[in-house]
């Protein structure tokens, strides 16, 4: 079977599993992860916006339909939804203290909300949690590039893509490289995966 036709399947059960629990978080939280990737944006803020109205108190739909937002060009939109994902993620903390991914989506999103030094504070107790996760070093570089750091950024995506990080699709779309992805560096990496 060719990829787009397990592309074409994997839509087909995400639309059967959403017809069949309408309630059912995983489907159009996990859709709308694929189409992000498939730089399908419209399609995947519908579905984030599904996702986070069945599971309100979830971090991750607001955090990725914050930066779906903005490659949109959706300004309002994105600023609403980055306050909102920093209310979510704070109250997750509180809740998990230990959970090194809810860490590094506050410092995305902190370093989205202009504050350098709490984004910082986040990917530190991030990387004291789990130093060695590849999504985690990746989500790093991400909060490095929103904060104008172009070579940490760079450098972090180099050690994720090293150390196992391969959603090449998803690193072509992620509107957090906007400031690097023209860079021969940033090219490189893409080409070596």
């Amino acid at each position: 079977m060719t990829r787009s036709g397990k592309i074409e399947e994997a839509e087909r059960e995400f639309e059967a599993a959403m017809r069949l629990d309408p309630k059912l978080f995983e489907a159009p939280y996990y859709y709308a992860r694929a189409r992000k990737a498939q730089g399908r944006l419209a399609e995947a803020a519908k579905l984030f916006e599904r996702a986070e109205m069945i599971r309100p108190e979830d971090y991750q739909s607001p955090a990725l339909l914050a930066g779906v937002y903005e490659a949109l060009g959706m300004a309002a939109e994105h600023s609403e939804t980055l306050r909102r994902a920093e209310k979510v993620i704070a109250s997750w903390l509180e809740l998990n203290p230990d959970d090194a991914r809810a860490c590094v989506f506050g410092a995305i999103n902190l370093a989205s909300l202009g504050d350098p030094e709490g984004a910082q504070a986040l990917a530190t107790r991030a990387t004291a949690i789990d130093p060695e996760d590849p999504m985690l070093l990746y989500n790093i570089a991400c909060m490095y590039a929103r904060l104008g750091k172009p070579e940490e950024a760079l450098r972090q995506l180099e050690i994720s893509v090293d150390k196992g990080m391969g959603h090449k699709d998803w690193i072509e779309h992620d509107a957090d490289f906007e400031s690097i992805k023209e860079t021969p560096r940033f090219k490189a990496i893409l080409a070596a995966m």
